[in-house]
């Protein structure tokens, strides 16, 4: 089903060939996230982004969405700690037409200042909207919690100080410096001819000039203590982030944690669902998940509660994890929890485009090529012990990440800190 080619250039092709597929996908992908930005101009990866849909040599800006949306594609690009992908379905009959605009952002982008000052108002009033968002809010402090004084800690769209600073001449140099095809990465989902996608990245990319490949410094993910963040604010709902640090993409651990994690709060079948939500009427919604980079991980819950309701649900789900550490999950549940993930996992890789985006997040760092029924089989061996020794590894008091915002009196914060306890 996969296939790679490394071309002369340097830029690499991967592709899955799904047959009886109207549709096709197709990204090109950038080794280059937040996490490589110096704090100075943070925010830099996600206003590039930006900027390549703001027309290139041969194309306006209004061109460049009419050449894919006008064809019934659906286009779009995000940006991560680690990677920025800019994606395209559509109908296989217009791939290479749409794979052209792609290439023609990356290759040819004009990054004109004038769009550039333009676009920095946008991008402004993104973070604004964020920042009034308490959901999305508390998430970027845990970050920050999680990573102090690091890159990958640090909001993917930087702050309004950044990007207020940034320049156009250090935003053409980024790009100059970490879009190149050592760099890049090209991936295909659909009915598709690898042999003729190599041959059409390669004319369209060979004239680039290489350079070396991209790297950050590692993650210092050691903690010997709580950390907490409050802001007190009038809000209709308390919002907060609990985070414990987690395990890299390719820890050997990685498919243990994953099933896990669907226990925990993955799903309405899990248990902080359960407790928090069914059980008590606590919370409306209730959730846990995990975050994976090439060398550090994070599991985090989150929920939206009303003020008076908050420190009881802390409790509940300090509760839920310490019964993880203490106790064994059942055959039954365990089992339930295999089976949603590998639905789960079989149900994304029937769409051609969540099939091209972890395919390419996957591939964008290595050179192995994925093996679905591996990664099942990985999955069928988490035992009961293993979940138990996982959770007693990860959830540990002084591990505890712990962000909220909402409005609360003198002595919440204390009262929450002494309920954050899963000792």
């Amino acid at each position: 089903m996969y296939q790679l080619t490394k071309l002369q250039s340097g830029i690499r092709v991967v592709t899955a060939r799904l047959n009886d597929r109207n549709s096709m996908a197709l990204g090109v992908w950038a080794r280059v996230g937040s996490r490589f930005e110096p704090q100075r101009i943070n925010g830099v990866s996600h206003f590039l982004e930006h900027m390549l849909f703001k027309g290139t040599k041969y194309r306006s800006t209004r061109k460049i969405k009419a050449d894919v949306e006008g064809l019934g594609g659906v286009f779009n690009a995000f940006t991560g700690e680690e990677s920025t992908c800019y994606f395209v379905k559509i109908l296989r009959n217009y791939a290479n037409k749409a794979f052209d605009v792609l290439t023609d952002m990356v290759n040819h982008s004009l990054l004109d200042p004038k769009e550039f000052e333009k676009e920095r108002t946008v991008i402004l009033e993104e973070i604004k909207m964020y920042l009034d968002l308490p959901s999305h809010h508390v998430q970027e402090i845990l970050g920050e919690l999680l990573w102090p004084d690091q890159a990958l800690g640090r909001p993917i769209a930087g702050t309004v100080d950044t990007v207020g600073r940034l320049s156009a001449k250090e935003l053409r140099d980024y790009m100059e410096r970490y879009y190149h095809p050592k760099n890049l990465l090209v991936a295909f989902c659909g009915e598709v001819d690898h042999a003729e996608i190599c041959e059409l990245t390669d004319k369209l990319f060979s004239h680039k000039k290489s350079k070396e490949v991209s790297h950050w410094d590692s993650a210092a993910s050691r903690q010997g203590k709580p950390r907490f963040y409050f802001i007190n604010k009038k809000t209709e709902q308390m919002h907060f982030a609990i985070g414990f640090h987690g395990l890299p993409k390719m820890h050997p651990d990685r498919h243990k944690l994953a099933v896990l994690n669907v226990i925990l709060g993955a799903n309405m079948s899990s248990r902080l669902f359960e407790e928090v939500r069914e059980k008590r009427g606590l919370a409306y919604e209730i959730r846990s998940g995990l975050s994976f980079f090439e060398d550090a991980g994070a599991v985090s819950i989150s929920a939206g509660v009303e003020p008076k309701k908050a420190r009881l649900a802390v409790h509940v789900i300090m509760r839920e994890l310490k019964r993880l550490k203490t106790g064994r999950v059942s055959s039954g549940e365990l089992r339930r929890a295999k089976d949603y993930f590998i639905g789960q996992f079989a149900l994304g890789l029937e769409d051609t485009l969540d099939h091209m985006l972890w395919l390419g997040e996957r591939m964008l760092f290595r050179n192995e090529l994925p093996n679905q029924d591996e990664i099942r089989k990985n999955v069928e061996k988490v035992t009961s012990e293993d979940i138990h020794e996982l959770a007693k590894k990860i959830f540990k008091t002084e591990a505890i990440n712990f962000s909220l915002i909402g409005s609360y009196g003198d002595e919440f914060e204390g009262q929450i800190k002494n309920e954050c306890s899963c000792s």
